[in-house]
């Protein structure tokens, strides 16, 4: 009750104080929330984060008036295991939706989406399709659950201005906001390629395509460091494009009189691997660093403790009960992520969160990863973050009793509550051509 006076004291948005008529005591909440996840974003290839290249100027920018989480953990190193997670709050392994299984997030789990509608938000979410197309049952709580095939984040930026302008009610609202930009194929605009590329007289396309890329992982097509350096230049170019259209969403809502007092949270569902181990664009194969770091950024309602910076260890599943926590909404028991407020708050406190990680692949084939800020154990080996945190050495022979804690952490999360039932989905042919666009299907 302290942490949450505290809260309603300072942001405007919660609109009472903590002698009883906060959001929890009144009708309905006060304060809107906007999530977005950025498909395929890694961290270290934005400015806030430390990137040398100017991809993000929008978000780094924004990142001045809200937190950054300097070590965001994703569940998956996919799109439909890791949105569950983020939405759910579930490891993967008790969530259940998975691509390589073909099924959904069941019916009887609770979302986030689910608990602001039950709370009294008007729901609405504007994805990118495939892997978060509703047949795999991400659109649980939403009243609005659209698609609008837009290549990039702008347009669908576009269209969830369209409905804050024509459909928006008296309610607090929940907006969802997904695109695929980054993910590959790289096709950034000319001018955005432009500005990370003064010149390139190599062999590969303008157009990193998903054809080209998985051509250049079976060794069909040989590559130099200047072509890889053009293909992360299309990359990054993509992040450039994405970042003008949350440029054009945060314009929006100022000019509406609507961004001081949203809760905004800003995030990926996983990265993309650069050759870091074996593999040039593309993820879900692995659960090294460079696929499982990622954004999380919050601007918190009256933009309280801008310019924040936390160094614990977070992760995707520990949003959705933040979210909560912010709006003084009771998280449900069978989420298994916790708040994050303790580690903004002035004089919070904080234990270490140790980070599960699982490849979509199907239940028998279970390879997760388990990580603390200081070690990682994955596929048997153990690898020392704090003196090798690229991931290239196996410090296993020395460090016995280390796997034995870390194993005991993995079997106890994965041990902490039963999976959920299966259920299995058969995608439209709509959806089949999205999936196979994004390089899904062959």
């Amino acid at each position: 009750m302290k942490r949450l006076c505290w809260f309603a004291s300072i942001a405007a948005a919660l609109t009472a104080g903590c002698g009883g008529a906060g959001p929890g005591a009144s009708d309905q909440p006060a304060s809107n929330v906007i999530l977005i996840s950025i498909d395929t974003l890694r961290a270290d290839h934005l400015g806030c984060y430390g990137y040398d290249r100017a991809t993000s100027p929008n978000l780094d920018a924004f990142r001045q008036e809200a937190v950054q989480f300097d070590q965001a953990i994703a569940q998956a190193p996919s799109t439909l295991h890791s949105h569950a997670s983020i939405l759910s709050s579930l490891l993967p392994h008790h969530h259940r939706a998975s691509w390589a299984a073909k099924t959904r997030l069941p019916e009887d789990v609770t979302s986030l989406p689910e608990v602001l509608h039950d709370a009294g938000y008007q729901t609405a979410a504007f994805t990118g399709g495939g892997q978060m197309d509703r047949v795999f049952g991400l659109d649980q709580g939403f009243d609005l659950y659209q698609q609008p095939g837009s290549d990039r984040f702008n347009g669908t930026v576009a269209r969830a201005v369209e409905w804050l302008e024509q459909e928006r009610t008296e309610q607090p609202f929940f907006l969802f906001l997904h695109t695929y930009e980054p993910h590959h194929p790289y096709a950034p605009p000319p001018d955005h390629l432009a500005l990370f590329e003064d010149e390139y007289s190599g062999p590969l396309p303008q157009e990193i395509s998903v054809d080209l890329l998985r051509s250049i992982n079976r060794n069909e097509v040989e590559i130099d460091e200047k072509d890889l350096a053009h293909i992360v230049a299309a990359y990054d170019g993509e992040i450039r494009s994405m970042d003008d259209g949350f440029g054009y969403l945060l314009d929006f809502l100022r000019q509406q009189s609507l961004y001081d007092d949203t809760l905004i949270v800003f995030t990926s569902d996983h990265g993309e691997e650069f050759g870091e181990h074996g593999k040039i664009g593309w993820h879900s194969h692995s659960l090294y660093d460079e696929l499982l770091r990622v954004p999380l950024i919050i601007k918190l309602p009256g933009n309280l403790h801008s310019g924040a910076a936390v160094a614990d260890q977070v992760r995707g599943l520990d949003v959705a009960p933040t979210v909560l926590d912010v709006l003084g909404l009771e998280p449900p028991a069978a989420f298994s992520g916790v708040s994050l407020v303790d580690r903004i708050a002035p004089e919070g406190t904080s234990s270490e969160l140790v980070a599960i990680s699982r490849m979509d692949r199907p239940p028998r084939r279970n390879i997760a990863s388990v990580r603390t800020p200081a070690w990682k154990l994955y596929r048997n080996q153990l690898f020392n973050l704090e003196v090798d945190p690229e991931e290239q050495w196996d410090a296993a022979v020395n460090h016995a009793e280390t796997i034995r804690k870390l194993e005991a952490r993995l079997a106890e999360a994965i041990a902490s509550r039963e999976s959920v039932e299966e259920v299995q989905v058969v995608p439209d042919d709509a959806t089949l051509d999205e999936l196979r666009a994004l390089g899904y299907l062959q």
